[in-house]
This record gives C-alpha cells, sequence and structure tokens, in this order.
C-alpha cells in the first residue's frame, strides 16, 4: 500500500508535466474557475450553518444546562474538544456532498477530457464516439451516487463515536481516509470503464490498491490548501494522476 501512495504522489507531478505537454490548460480554466467558485460558496455556507447546528444540539439535549450545573473544567474540556471534532467531521461529511455533487455535474467534461486522455496516449486522432462518451457519463453518475449513499452509511457510526472522549478525537482520521478512498475510486473508474473492466471488477481493482485512491484523494485535498489556483486545477490533476497510474498499475486480465 505505501508502495501505491508514493506512486500517486508522483503521478500527480507526471500529470503536471503531461498538461504542459499536450496544453492541456485550455480545457481547465473555465471549469476550474466554475469549480472554484462552487467551493467558495459551498464552504462559505457550511461555515455559517456548522456552528449553530452543533449549538442547537447542544441545547437540544440539555448538554449545556448539565454541563453549567456540574462546573467541571475537565469536562468543559472533553466536551469543547468533542465539539470541534464534530465540526470537523460535518466539514469533511460537507465537502463530500459538494465532491459528488461537482463530480456528478461535471461527469460529461470529466468524460469527455478522459477520452482526450485517451487518445493522446494511443497517439490517434481524436475523434468523440458519442456512445462511449454517453456510457461513460452514465457509469460515473452511477458510482459516484453509489459511492455517496455508501459513505454515507459509514459516516453515521463515525459521527456518533465523535461523542466519545478521546476516541472521538480519532475519528476524523477515518472520515479523511474515506474521504479519500471513494474520491480516487470515482477517478480511477474513468481509466478501469477504457480499460473494459466492468463495475464489478473496477471495484475489485481498487479494493486491491487502496494506497492509489487514498493517494489520489488525499493529494487532490492536499491541492485546497493552495488558494484559489489550488482549487481551480485540484479536481483535473487528480483525473489526470488516476488516468497514469492505471496505466502504471495493471491486473492481470
Amino acid at each position: 500500500m505505501l508502495k501505491e501512495l508514493i506512486l500517486s504522489i508522483r503521478a500527480y507531478f507526471a500529470a503536471h508535466r503531461f498538461i504542459l505537454q499536450h496544453q492541456l490548460w485550455k480545457w481547465m480554466i473555465i471549469p476550474g474557475i466554475l469549480y472554484a467558485f462552487l467551493f467558495v460558496v459551498g464552504m462559505g455556507y457550511f461555515t455559517e450553518t456548522s456552528s449553530t447546528f452543533i449549538e442547537w444540539i447542544i441545547l437540544r439535549t440539555g448538554l449545556k444546562t448539565w454541563l453549567d450545573s456540574i462546573s467541571s473544567d475537565w469536562l468543559g474540556f472533553f466536551i469543547t474538544m468533542g465539539s470541534f471534532w464534530l465540526w470537523f467531521t460535518l466539514f469533511l461529511f460537507y465537502f463530500a456532498l459538494f465532491k459528488y455533487l461537482f463530480l456528478i455535474l461535471f461527469s460529461p467534461f470529466f468524460s469527455f477530457l478522459h477520452l482526450k486522455l485517451e487518445s493522446i496516449q494511443k497517439d490517434i486522432p481524436f475523434v468523440l464516439d458519442m456512445t462511449s462518451y454517453k456510457k461513460l457519463i452514465s457509469r460515473a453518475v452511477l458510482l459516484n451516487l453509489t459511492n455517496l449513499l455508501w459513505q454515507t452509511v459509514y459516516l453515521i457510526p463515525i459521527v456518533i463515536f465523535c461523542s466519545i472522549p478521546l476516541i472521538g478525537w480519532f475519528t476524523p482520521i477515518f472520515t479523511i481516509l474515506m474521504e479519500c478512498y471513494f474520491f480516487g475510486y470515482g477517478m480511477l473508474d474513468y481509466g478501469l470503464a477504457t480499460e473494459k473492466k466492468n463495475k464489478v471488477a473496477s471495484a475489485d481493482y481498487v479494493a486491491n490498491h487502496k494506497g492509489l485512491p487514498i493517494g489520489n484523494g488525499l493529494l487532490f485535498y492536499m491541492l485546497h490548501l493552495v488558494p484559489i489556483l489550488g482549487w481551480m486545477v485540484a479536481p483535473f490533476y487528480a483525473l489526470i494522476a488516476a488516468h497514469i497510474n492505471i496505466q502504471q498499475v495493471k491486473d492481470p486480465r
């Protein structure tokens, strides 16, 4: 798994060289600006609503009244830390919802870009096959809806564990790994689809090479630490890096 994580990291640098070599920037400008705009709006909305939601939970459960009645500094510390990790977990969940909305809305563009990548790799003229194009879009939409469902199911117990002192503080780590895995899965599946792997074979491939989707998703999120430019290029670097990884790591048919 460590080797695959390293391959995922290297693939982002290879993706950068690939983009420069084949002048793919022009395909990213408008979608990148739109993604950055949606990201800013979405995170702004979350910031406004998340604290209110957590405060509502504390008041609704009577936790604040009980805490005030016993006046325990240590207990107050644990409640504060638990609230913070709950906020962070909700932030990751909200980002997941935003991510899936984006992946579904942009599946036509990602499918188009991936077919173009395939033509560059095979050194053949790019001709858009509408049948293959529509199939790739449908597959991407269905996969992301399925991943959203499973990630939500897995997140429910994680949110519950957030309320447990000490143990709950480690739950965001699992949430981040899960986020990275499902995002990377969505990106890798484009390449697996063009490798003629069906949905079951694609799921098996990702399960057997967990380092690839986790590494792909991890670098995707790290790019968001770079304001504006990182937000604009993150999803497209992830797609191209995933394509490169699929070519590097092939399972026997």
